[in-house]
């Protein structure tokens, strides 16, 4: 019983602090987002906009992967699958930031290194999630 307190006090704590970080910097995409479509600037905005999709995504995600937690669900297919999404929108703003400069557009910078250094370690722990449940299955299934 202890544990269950000690688990929900920690996801709890770590979702107060992640929505607060959230809330602090969701502007920072979203102001120039607005800016560029106001001024007609549509390869930034697009780029832009999928920064702020891709933070959506990974909310989202987090979210899920905490709710699981708490229910002490660490080995489902959801938690692996949410890693793998989450990797995923990490990699969109790379692809997207390369195509818009492939066709010749001005588009803002990005961290490129710890967008795919991020989804790397995201796909990486998706496998290593996939694999647990891969090995809880087979467990539930011996007798």
């Amino acid at each position: 019983m202890k544990t269950t307190k000690s688990i929900s006090f920690i996801t709890g704590f770590f979702t107060y602090f992640l929505l607060a970080t959230a809330w602090n910097h969701i502007d920072s995409p979203y102001i120039p987002l607005k800016q560029n479509i106001a001024d007609g600037n549509f390869s930034s905005a697009i780029m832009l906009g999928i920064e702020l999709l891709s933070l959506i995504v990974l909310g989202t995600c987090v979210i899920k992967i905490v709710i699981n937690i708490n229910k002490k669900s660490f080995f489902i297919k959801q938690n692996y699958t949410c890693f793998f999404i989450m990797g995923i929108s990490l990699y969109l703003p790379v692809l997207a930031y390369a195509i818009i400069g492939f066709m010749g557009q001005e588009c803002p910078e990005i961290d490129h290194a710890l967008s795919l250094c991020g989804g790397t370690f995201l796909f990486i722990l998706a496998e290593i999630f996939r694999y647990g449940y891969h090995l809880k299955e087979e467990q539930e299934l011996t007798i």
